[in-house]
């Protein structure tokens, strides 16, 4: 089954992953179209067709005005999962990600030779998070983090957001809320 990624007016074909066995999940079908807005910026939209569901994460403050935040379709631990870096003063950003929980497809990253596996599976985003923000230090700039996301051969999509509007599945996410809610004066 195919899901369609746009990211600001880039269109991406991902395929997306059933839900690992060892992880015993039972999601709950939604019978009707409903939007849930959670703290700091968290929006999860719940629909009865496919994707059923679509969800940012809390939105956080990397400091400098860049604010980093996730946005992912499916459930259990499957589907497609991406991490935006957004910079507060230009209004623009990168974007990286892809599915989580493939079933070994797309390959498990290896982060200095170990695989990144977690609880819900794994995820490129959570491998950059963990593993290359730290190396990037204060250098989180949208511009060196999709520099670095592009050497990565284990980063499978990537991208640049040129305004505050992330669009996935049809559903919006505004990348500037996590600017008003750390910055509500502005960066300096």
């Amino acid at each position: 089954m195919t899901r369609g990624w746009i990211a600001v007016g880039i269109g991406i074909g991902v395929t997306a992953q059933g839900a690992s066995g060892a992880f015993a999940c039972s999601p709950i079908e939604p019978k009707r179209a409903e939007v849930y807005h959670g703290q700091q910026c968290a929006v999860s939209y719940s629909q009865p067709h496919e994707p059923q569901f679509v969800r940012s994460f809390a939105a956080k403050d990397l400091g400098h005005g860049i604010i980093r935040q996730s946005i992912q379709n499916g459930i259990c631990g499957s589907g497609e999962r991406i991490v935006t870096y957004f910079d507060c003063a230009t209004k623009t950003g990168a974007w990286l990600g892809g599915p989580i929980n493939g079933g070994g497809k797309p390959p498990i990253p290896l982060v200095d030779a170990v695989p990144v596996v977690e609880i819900e599976g794994y995820g490129i985003d959570d491998a950059f998070i963990a593993h290359e923000e730290p190396r990037l230090g204060d250098g989180l700039r949208p511009a060196a983090v999709l520099a670095r996301a592009r050497q990565l051969p284990w980063v499978l999509q990537s991208g640049v957001i040129e305004s505050p509007r992330m669009v996935m599945d049809g559903k919006h996410f505004d990348m500037n809320c996590g600017c008003k809610l750390f910055y509500p004066n502005g960066v300096n």
